[in-house]
């Protein structure tokens, strides 16, 4: 008989959304009627035997301990950008011939109208955005922010998120106070300022300045790199791709961070009640800011473990999903398709979203001294995990550039956006391997090292990205191997070395199959032996019989 149960958090009910999402899902199990009917029967009486009183939607499988649907709406900035850029016109790198290095292939680098700041006056509860025309275009969204709305303000991913990452504090009281580690100090947010402010960047604002010179095709502040020469195409590529991996990605490392802070600080009953209080709220904002409002509540996104098909997705999540792809590493589901699916990224950093929560829940009614140091450790592994399609990009777009013919303004700006995010932590393990990344993806020097060179450098550091308990849990399976849409191998990626005990297993094993193999080849040789044995035995008895002469 099949056992049927259904799964509750101890901390908050099923909402009728989430319950009736989950009974018709589980349905899909059972072929036999009478079981479903069971089904059924059970469901509804665990239903209404156990009424909701307090629900939040989850994210993409993930169920989350308050309320981040406003938060979670940040993607649709994202969206909205995306939709305001120019179309592709094909370019070549470094190419500004027939204005193909301005905007939308006019006389001028950006639009004048984004000259008009855009204001968002309204401080009421709920805040109405300002609707004027600077503050519905790409940058104004960028800058000032639409469609993820907080109780007095809009939120915004480039006045928001990006100015002064490094600056962003812990706060609390009236009037506020500064407390905890800062972003400054987070080990994944100081690897990134301090590797930007080696190239010449400012440590705090780097993300912001990368963003706002692409959009105006401009010298990015403290470097020589200048997005008014390499083509409209690579801008629009480090714009659509970079509010993401150089905005959002390091303010969702900053949201975990603030979450433990709150957890040593002891707010664990606040914020309505809610188990975890204001530890729990801020590892959901996390979440909310990784994945976004379009992927909907089903583990795997909008299309449920299928996901993003459609794609109208907007964030890390939909990347992981999409480089998986490309790398034979959508081994999540259950389709039996590598290349299509859930990302094997997505469910272990989703595994740990949830494990988090359940820690910060769990610290709330323990009295030692280092009960927020889970949460800690599962920080560093899902944050280092988070660098998987970072680097799956890197490798794709180091293929598809690695020959003249393949260094569009497209797809050398795709590089940039890719290497920009990936270049911090490939520099922490090899200074080396990081300087041939920068020398192609920044200094768009093809010459001084080869592809081959550049691919195994970084290779090399898997083993050792990332921080803490992060450091050791990217392999070379997690990468995988580069695949065309075929999909066929175009470029093989690394292979994960056999651990000594394994290879000591190996080598038992081999030695044991060899004496049984000669001991099987024995017994055959010994077997054919005796067969003949017998047989000469029998023809030799018969002879005799047919030479004694009948009595």
């Amino acid at each position: 008989m099949m056992q049927i149960t259904l799964a509750v958090s101890p901390h908050k009910k099923l909402g009728f959304d989430d319950f009736q999402t989950h009974i018709f899902r589980t349905l899909d199990a059972f072929n036999d009627d009478t079981m479903r009917t069971t089904y059924i029967a059970a469901a509804l009486i665990l239903a209404f035997a156990n009424p909701v009183t307090a629900t939040y939607n989850y994210i993409a499988g993930y169920e989350p301990g308050s309320d981040v649907d406003k938060h979670n709406m940040i993607d649709l900035d994202v969206r909205d950008i995306q939709a305001g850029l120019p179309k592709n016109n094909g370019g070549v790198l470094n190419a500004c011939a027939d204005n193909l290095c301005k905007w939308d292939k006019t006389t001028e680098m950006y639009p004048a109208a984004w000259n008009t700041a855009c204001v968002h006056s309204d401080t009421s509860d709920p805040v109405v955005p300002n609707s004027t025309a600077e503050c519905q275009t790409p940058f104004g969204i960028w800058n000032k922010g639409k469609n993820s709305l907080k109780s007095d303000a809009v939120r915004s991913i480039g006045d928001g998120f990006a100015v002064g990452i490094g600056l962003k504090r812990s706060k609390k009281g009236d009037p506020k106070v500064a407390f905890g580690t800062s972003a400054a100090n987070n080990p994944f947010i100081s690897t990134m300022n301090s590797y930007w402010q080696s190239k010449g960047l400012d440590a705090s604002t780097w993300g912001l300045h990368i963003i706002e010179a692409a959009f105006k095709g401009d010298t990015i502040p403290g470097s020589t790199f200048n997005f008014g020469l390499v083509g409209m195409d690579f801008r629009k590529e480090v714009i659509q791709k970079g509010i993401v991996y150089l905005n959002i990605f390091p303010y969702v490392i900053w949201e975990m961070q603030d979450a433990i802070n709150d957890c040593i600080d002891g707010q664990l009953t606040a914020n309505d009640g809610t188990a975890g209080g204001n530890s729990v709220h801020a590892w959901d904002e996390a979440v909310a800011f990784y994945t976004g409002s379009a992927e909907g509540k089903l583990k795997g996104g909008n299309n449920g473990l299928k996901s993003c098909s459609d794609d109208k997705c907007y964030l890390q999540f939909m990347l992981a999903d999409k480089r998986c792809k490309n790398f034979g590493t959508c081994t999540a589901d259950n389709d039996g398709n590598a290349f299509s699916g859930y990302s094997k990224a997505n469910e272990e950093i989703f595994a740990l979203f949830q494990q988090g929560e359940r820690e910060i829940i769990q610290a709330q009614s323990s009295n030692s001294a280092t009960k927020c140091a889970l949460p800690q450790i599962t920080m560093e592994k899902v944050t280092t995990k988070m660098l998987v399609p970072y680097i799956q990009g890197v490798m794709r777009y180091l293929y598809k550039t690695k020959d003249q013919a393949g260094r569009s303004a497209k797809q050398v700006g795709e590089l940039f956006a890719f290497a920009s995010a990936a270049l911090p932590f490939i520099n922490a393990v090899d200074p080396a391997a990081a300087m041939m990344l920068y020398k192609r993806a920044w200094d768009l020097d093809f010459d001084t090292y080869t592809y081959e060179e550049t691919k195994n450098a970084i290779e090399a550091t898997y083993p050792k990205l990332g921080h803490g308990e992060g450091i050791g849990t990217i392999t070379c399976v997690d990468i995988g191997h580069l695949h065309d849409s075929a999909p066929s191998l175009i470029a093989a990626g690394c292979y994960d070395p056999v651990p000594a005990d394994d290879e000591e297993d190996n080598s038992l094993a081999i030695a044991l199959g060899v004496t049984f193999g000669l001991l099987a080849l024995a017994a055959i040789v010994f077997a054919i032996w005796a067969a003949k044995k017998e047989r000469k035995t029998r023809l030799m008895y018969e002879n005799i019989l047919h030479k004694v002469p009948a009595v």
